[in-house]
């Protein structure tokens, strides 16, 4: 037994001694940050998203806490509706409580397509444009996002704009008439 004790601490000296010697200055690294992962849809950096509702028959802004801050999550927030507090304000909005489902935008093309429900081809005149106008600008909100295309079970969705009907994407120009003052 004593023997081994011995064998152990000759091992543990001949151990200690096999270390990194002392350097008398610092050695820089050359350390290669990591490509940031590409997003897999635009966000907002501050946390807070820009809704936009409907006052009269103009659209007015309403800024909103929001994480993640993406088109996923502010089309969430608008679908809910206002808060007690915006209406006690005069705010309305022309969108019925849904669920919106979209796709893109990607780096290779700009727009944001948005899945609607069968009750959302219900809305009539004014109200359907303001509510198309409403998800246009609060979408348009974010960068890399230009227009937005409306569908129906997978098919285009003609929507009303300042010039009439359309089924391609619209942008914020399309709602002019309606744009905040």
């Amino acid at each position: 037994m004593r023997r081994l004790t011995v064998w152990c601490l000759v091992a543990l000296t001949a151990l200690a001694g096999c270390g990194v010697p002392e350097q008398t200055a610092p050695e820089p690294l050359a350390v290669e940050a990591p490509e940031p992962a590409p997003a897999t849809e635009p966000t907002v950096d501050d946390g807070a998203v820009r809704l936009w509702f409907v006052r009269g028959r103009q659209l007015e802004a309403v800024s909103r806490p929001v994480g993640p801050a993406d088109v996923h999550a502010t089309l969430d927030l608008l679908a809910a509706g206002l808060t007690p507090d915006e209406v006690a304000a005069g705010l309305r909005t022309a969108l019925a409580p849904q669920t919106l489902r979209h796709t893109g935008p990607t780096p290779d093309d700009p727009v944001v397509t948005l899945a609607v429900t069968r009750e959302f081809t219900g809305l009539v005149g004014a109200n359907q444009q303001l509510a198309v106008a409403q998800i246009v600008w609060t979408v348009t909100e974010f960068p890399g996002v230009e227009e937005v295309r409306f569908s129906v079970d997978g098919r285009p969705l003609e929507v009303p704009t300042d010039d009439g009907l359309t089924d391609q994407p619209v942008d914020r120009d399309d709602y002019g008439s309606v744009a905040p003052r």
